[in-house]
């Protein structure tokens, strides 16, 4: 005859072996849920971090290839004594596939590379095809040897050397 104490322990025994098993599979469910779960964010996230080095990918190659576009030739420089002081005149014609803006023109010592005088354009833009000319104020003394760089919205330099008369 079985005592109740026994019953007890049998049936606790029984009762904790059946739940270790359903334990196993409840743990097993949540560690596959856990790795799936995981896996798909992984997956997402990858997934737009190559869509966005993709973009910036294609971004730069166009913005390389237009800068490859872009050309720009220096038609005239004369100086002048007969603006209000002297002045230089630039004129410089587009002649690349592509619209271009000029956003600053520096004139630099031909001998020292000293900056000489700096100016900044916000209306320079170019058609393809198109002409640029300005005057630009600046106190020049005859045989000053002068190189003038053009720079573009883009980022290309354009460059002539000058003297003075």
């Amino acid at each position: 005859m079985t005592t109740y104490k026994t019953y007890l322990k049998n049936k606790t025994h029984t009762y904790c072996k059946n739940r270790r098993a359903i334990a196993n599979v409840v743990t097993s469910a949540i560690v596959i849920s856990a790795v799936s779960i995981l896996g798909v964010a992984m997956l997402g996230w990858s997934n737009s971090n190559l869509a966005i080095q993709k973009q910036e990918i294609e971004e730069a190659f166009s913005t390389q290839i237009n800068k490859i576009n872009e050309d720009l030739i220096f038609d005239n420089v004369w100086f002048s004594s007969t603006c209000p002081g002297k002045c230089v005149n630039v004129t410089m014609s587009n002649v690349g596939t592509l619209g271009l803006n000029v956003t600053e023109m520096k004139f630099v010592d031909g001998t020292s590379l000293t900056d000489l005088q700096i100016f900044y354009f916000t209306d320079g833009g170019i058609v393809t095809g198109g002409t640029f000319s300005t005057n630009a104020t600046y106190t020049w003394m005859s045989g000053d040897d002068i190189d003038i760089f053009v720079f573009t919205e883009r980022g290309n330099q354009f460059t002539t050397q000058v003297i003075a008369p």
